[in-house]
């Protein structure tokens, strides 16, 4: 900042030793070196209002009248280079120009008496006064020591008395700058005079030495000893260019009122000023008469004017000090002043009770050394002092502790005053930190709930577009991002949700900007490619700022939703075997209709050989329609077991070789059999037939050759299997796998692949019942049936049976049927609410010899019995039929008649007489569709069983 003033400074001294080298003291010489000293003047005066626009408080009108006297002496040196230029000659001793000259003098006396301790920015009232007092003393010693001898003099002695006059006054202001620089207590205040001290130095000095030349050697302007009165002007500007504010510090305040004898004593330099015009009137002539009355008639006014604006304002600032004392001493903060010397000169009771525990009192007059313990202060002790040589102020915590040991923790501002003594202000935040604990302990609390539950914890701005804000670290292991990664990308989030999923996250977004919960499931893409479900909750609330933001959990569902699908599969599979059931129930009738005429006319028709090869078709179709009703049957779980307890291997082994018949060239087929696998409970023969159905459609998924494996073993399933299996109950199984290598299957075709008259083979391959039947069969037996199949990469099917303790049983021989070539003779009661039905067996039953009492409902069959003179022999009677079954009809009738025998008759048994489709302990049941011959054969092994065993 100082380089181009300095740079202007040295231009202005060449040129002035220029001039002198050059010109002298010719009239061009003059004018020069005159205008140097004015521009001089001039570059020290724009310096001078530079630094006020610069400063505050004091700064500001000490800098504005500095600058306007060197201004106002460069004004008189225009009049003397007019005099000394135009007229060639200097000002006479009684111009105007030389009093111009003294003007500056007056001025600078005017900053000595500035009120360092309001440190205002204005000129206020009582300054003003003031300053009126110090013209008035100017001017009456002008008069009195220059003016009215110069009157007398010649122009030597005249100038010989402006010199003396002029270095007093120089040295007299020198030495005031002096003092009021050395009283000034603050550092602020001691640059500002110890800078004008020192041009004042400057000035008197240069002053002295250029009027001594002049003595010794009189010239007008224009030789060396002019650039003596350039020399402060320059020393002047340099200082000023170079003054910067000092930071704002609080003022003290007083905290007593100031008598009238403190008020004397402040204004004891202003009282002086009328004496001293007294004593200066009493010298002048009686010509002067009028003036010098007036002017002390002014003295006197001023000063007393400026007593009483003093009293009035230190009453009005005693009144507000009071307030402001009984403010503070009421105050819950805590509240103390400290003067230069570290004492206590105020202390309100909040703050004895935080520093000391004890009443204000005990701290007044004590140092803050003999309050404070060391090791509180120690720690901050540094910081403070340093804070208040910079900045004036400090801020912080602090821990006090008490005599008994009791610590309190505070916030305290220190604030230094002009007078070098400070102000502290505490507050007791021990209810803050208490508060602050608590939450930081529930914060972590929190945090470590958040982290360790199996979600993921968010914060984030709302829209699909917003920035997220925080996520838990449980997102690396649910998505496989780290928290960095997400939230660097967190913007465009979105593109790892699937395309068809997105409208699903923008309708809970705009639900959101409503004010509702953001609630929504949809799959996302995880850093390795996985596709998982999520479930992502969400309410909106007000972040630190006001700022709306969402803070939501995201849930892993996966296994929920496919346990979900499995549920609905399963529900969906029961719903088809009900449908299935039904349809097969109504079947079933239809064909023992058409199979039992299909019987009697090949009978009839033995003699026609062409006809009874059409009716043997027509036989051959309607065997193929028994078979496919049983498939649905057995998919349905409605068909009659006769469970028994077997060895899996024994059943795999003994098939072994007939599956490999079935087998072209080029398949593989491997059998595994585990050693010591339990038995199981199941209808052998359905477990052949599951076993029959997976290698068959092995096979079939093996069009270019390939390997099938058949293994066993003894599996456990727990409950992390069941997690993801929902319908399975964990426990001891056997396990039946059935493998192939071929062509697989995507994981739309698994999700059908149980489903009835589903399939994927060329017409006239199959009829898609296959694995319907397997289904069903292992359901109905208490298994599970999984399969797992990937396209190009084969198929597994694994297949659950509950595994039993009990020894194997013996299969039963082949029972050989009773004959009925013998004419028979019992009643048969026979109940079917199928007409056609119902007349084939009264047919059949009719022509074997037995009388036949027919009844469509139980309740005509109960009336019939009832009517009945003779023995009925046997109860036929259809399962289910409208309005009550027959296993309740023949409760009832074998009540009344303990020798009744019952043979139930079905499609299938909706468990009636079988639980689960197992036949329960002596019941005997025909199951529809039969022929003739078969219902023979059933009811004749019926009559002839003893009646024990029914």
């Amino acid at each position: 900042m100082l380089r181009k003033p300095l740079i202007l400074a040295a231009i202005i001294v060449a040129l002035h030793l220029c001039e002198a080298a050059t010109l002298g003291t010719t009239t061009t010489g003059s004018l020069l070196a005159n205008l140097l000293e004015i521009f001089a003047c001039g570059f020290s005066a724009a310096m001078a209002f530079g630094a006020f626009r610069r400063g505050r408080g004091l700064s500001r009108p000490f800098w504005l009248i500095f600058g306007t006297g060197i201004a106002m002496w460069g004004a008189a040196n225009l009049g003397w280079m007019y005099y000394e230029v135009v007229l060639h000659t200097e000002p006479p001793p009684t111009s105007v120009v030389r009093f111009l000259f003294g003007l500056e003098s007056v001025l600078l006396a005017m900053i000595l008496f500035l009120d360092q301790d309001k440190d205002s920015p204005r000129i206020d009232a009582e300054s003003a006064l003031d300053f009126v007092q110090i013209g008035i003393v100017f001017f009456f010693i002008y008069v009195e020591f220059y003016y009215l001898p110069a009157r007398r003099l010649d122009h030597y002695s005249a100038f010989l008395r402006e010199m003396r006059v002029e270095n007093v006054e120089d040295a007299v202001l020198t030495l005031l700058a002096a003092l009021q620089a050395l009283r000034s207590r603050r550092q602020h205040f001691r640059k500002l005079y110890g800078g004008l001290a020192v041009y004042l130095l400057s000035l008197t000095v240069c002053a002295a030495v250029a009027q001594y030349l002049q003595v010794a050697k009189p010239a007008p302007t224009g030789t060396l000893r002019d650039l003596l009165w350039t020399l402060p002007f320059l020393v002047a500007a340099m200082w000023a260019a170079q003054w910067q504010p000092s930071p704002a510090v609080q003022a003290g305040s007083r905290i007593r009122q100031k008598t009238v004898g403190d008020l004397m004593l402040t204004n004891a330099t202003f009282a002086l000023a009328p004496l001293i015009i007294l004593w200066q009137v009493a010298q002048l002539e009686a010509e002067w008469r009028l003036l010098r009355f007036s002017l002390l008639g002014v003295s006197i006014l001023c000063y007393a004017v400026r007593l009483g604006i003093s009293q009035f304002r230190e009453t009005k600032s005693a009144n507000a000090v009071q307030t402001h004392t009984l403010a503070m001493d009421s105050a819950i903060n805590g509240m103390a002043i400290l003067d230069a010397a570290g004492k206590y000169i105020y202390v309100n009771p909040a703050y004895a009770r935080m520093v000391a525990d004890a009443g204000p009192e005990a701290l007044l007059g004590k140092s803050w050394r003999e309050v404070a313990q060391a090791r509180d202060v120690a720690p901050v002790e540094q910081d403070i002092r340093r804070a208040l040589q910079q900045h004036g102020r400090w801020y912080g915590p602090i821990t006090i502790h008490h005599a008994d040991g009791a610590a309190l923790p505070m916030e305290m501002a220190i604030t230094a005053m002009s007078d070098g003594g400070t102000i502290c202000v505490s507050r007791d935040i021990t209810e803050k930190v208490s508060a602050q604990r608590a939450r930081a302990e529930a914060e972590i609390k929190y945090r470590m709930l958040v982290e360790q539950v199996a979600a993921i914890s968010y914060i984030a701005e709302l829209g699909v577009k917003g920035q997220w804000l925080y996520v838990s670290p449980q997102i690396e292991t649910m998505f496989g991002y780290s928290v960095d990664e997400w939230l660097s990308t967190s913007k465009d989030w979105v593109r790892h949700i699937p395309a068809e999923d997105h409208p699903i996250v923008h309708a809970a977004e705009e639900a959101s900007s409503r004010g509702e919960p953001f609630q929504a499931e949809y799959r996302i893409t995880r850093k390795d490619g996985q596709i998982i479900w999520v479930s992502d909750t969400a309410v909106v609330v007000r972040g630190s700022d006001s700022h709306p933001v969402m803070e939501g959990l995201i849930v892993d569902i996966t296994e929920r939703k496919l346990l979900e699908n499995q549920l609905q599969q399963a529900r969906k599979m029961e719903a088809v075997g009900r449908l299935a059931g039904g349809v097969a129930h109504d079947f079933n009738n239809l064909l023992t209709i058409i199979k039992g005429y299909i019987e009697i006319a090949l009978q009839r028709c033995l003699n026609q050989p062409a006809l009874h090869s059409d009716i043997r078709r027509i036989e051959d179709a309607a065997d193929r329609a028994v078979t496919l009703v049983r498939q649905l049957l057995a998919f349905s779980r409605k068909q009659v077991l006769r469970p028994k307890i077997i060895d899996l291997n024994s059943i795999v082994v003994n098939l072994d070789h007939l599956l490999r018949r079935l087998m072209s060239a080029n398949i593989e087929m491997k059998t595994f059999v585990s050693k010591d696998v339990a038995t199981i409970k199941a209808d052998p023969g359905q477990v052949e037939q599951v076993i029959m159905n997976l290698v068959v459609n092995a096979r079939d998924a093996l069009p270019e050759g390939g390997r099938i494996v058949i293994e066993t073993s003894n599996v456990d399933l727990d409950s992390a299997y069941t997690l993801d299996h929902a319908i399975v109950r964990p426990g001891p199984y056997v396990l039946l796998a059935v493998s192939d290598t071929g062509i697989g299957m995507s994981a739309e075709t698994v999700a059908h692949i149980f489903e009835p008259f589903y399939t994927t083979k060329e017409s006239g391959r199959g009829t898609g019942l296959g694995l319907s039947t397997v289904y069903g069969i292992v359901k109905q037996s208490g298994g599970y049936v999984w399969v797992y199949s990937e396209l190009g990469k084969g198929t597994t099917f694994k297949v659950y049976l509950p595994r039993v303790k009990d020894a194997v049983q013996d299969l039963p021989a082949q029972e050989t049927l009773p004959s009925t070539a013998r004419k028979a003779h019992e009643t048969i009661l026979l109940v079917e609410d199928e007409s056609a039905v119902r007349e084939l067996a009264q047919m059949v039953l009719s022509q074997r010899g037995y009388r036949v009492i027919e009844a469509h409902t139980p309740e005509e069959a109960e009336r019939l019995a009832r009517n009945n003179g003779a023995e009925i022999h046997l109860l036929l009677t259809d399962v289910v039929m409208p309005g009550s079954s027959g296993r309740e009809l023949a409760k009832r009738l074998t009540g009344r008649y303990p020798n009744l025998r019952v043979l139930y008759m079905s499609g299938y048994t909706y468990n009636v007489i079988a639980q689960d489709g197992t036949l329960e302990e002596g019941i005997s049941f025909l199951q529809k569709p039969f022929t003739p011959q078969v219902l023979s054969e059933k009811v004749r092994e019926v009559l002839d069983r003893s009646v024990s065993a029914k």
